[in-house]
């Protein structure tokens, strides 16, 4: 049954895109609108490295943010980390964040549906912001397993943002045990996650921040770190000599695929 309902959620969404299962020779990157359960309409991309086969299950990483993958120059980056043979090829599906202000609140919808901390006193933000995650989980996820060749495994899923996307994926981690087991969150700026009890299922994150960021690293970092690992986290994090920008996180980014990713040989 639960099956049966996903699959009517995605085909419920309206998807202005040629389907993904038509693949080439050559690496690509499609573009969609979906109209959602909420009645808001999102925007999406996928990027399919070349050499991808449609009878294969690819690893898949899903981006919160995912306009920074269009405006930072990450296809030409992927591109050249496959074509070099440096990394396997790995399929990435971003969700783009809605920049546009909330009616009657000086913030914006990416704020608003990133970021519980901001909505947990607030029933409008707060509905924001699960509507959000229920698409992120219920219409996003199924819609890119369903049309694209990617695993549908835990194991095989990643979770990447940056910024308030990055603090998006910790709540995610904690409120959909099991979903995915890997989070990529870099700069999460204002993680609250004193009312979640213990992981449920083993989850690793690799987080990072610069020795430049606003949010100071001798306080507010630490202690977010403790406390993932006091739910039984497994964490993996470092300081880069930077503050709170894209140009360092595309680079980390390409560290970690190089990390998780490495070449095989066929």
């Amino acid at each position: 049954m639960k099956k049966i309902s996903t699959f009517l959620l995605c085909l419920s969404a309206l998807f202005l895109a040629v389907s993904c299962r038509k693949t080439t020779g050559n690496s690509e990157f499609r573009e969609f609108d979906m109209k959602c359960q909420d009645g808001m309409v999102r925007s999406a991309g996928i990027y399919i490295p070349k050499g991808v086969k449609n009878d294969n299950a690819y690893p898949v990483i899903y981006m919160a943010d995912g306009l920074v993958f269009k405006e930072c120059g990450f296809k030409r980056m992927i591109d050249s980390l496959v074509d070099n043979k440096i990394i396997s090829p790995v399929i990435i599906a971003c969700s783009y964040e809605n920049k546009k202000t909330v009616p009657g609140y000086n913030l914006a919808y990416r704020n608003a549906e990133y970021v519980e901390a901001l909505a947990k006193n607030d029933e409008k933000l707060n509905k924001l912001f699960e509507n959000h995650r229920m698409f992120f989980v219920n219409e996003f996820i199924p819609y890119i397993e369903m049309d694209a060749p990617v695993s549908a495994s835990a194991d095989d899923r990643i979770f990447f943002g940056t910024s308030n996307s990055a603090d998006f994926g910790i709540t995610l981690s904690l409120k959909n045990p099991g979903l995915m087991k890997e989070y990529w969150c870099f700069s999460p700026v204002f993680s609250d996650i004193d009312g979640y009890g213990m992981l449920e299922t083993p989850t690793s994150y690799s987080i990072c921040w610069g020795a430049k960021e606003e949010v100071g690293q001798f306080d507010y970092f630490p202690n977010l770190l403790k406390d993932i690992r006091k739910r039984g986290g497994q964490v993996n994090s470092w300081i880069f000599n930077g503050g709170h920008d894209r140009d360092w996180w595309k680079y980390w980014f390409s560290e970690e695929l190089k990390r998780r990713f490495p070449y095989q040989v066929k």
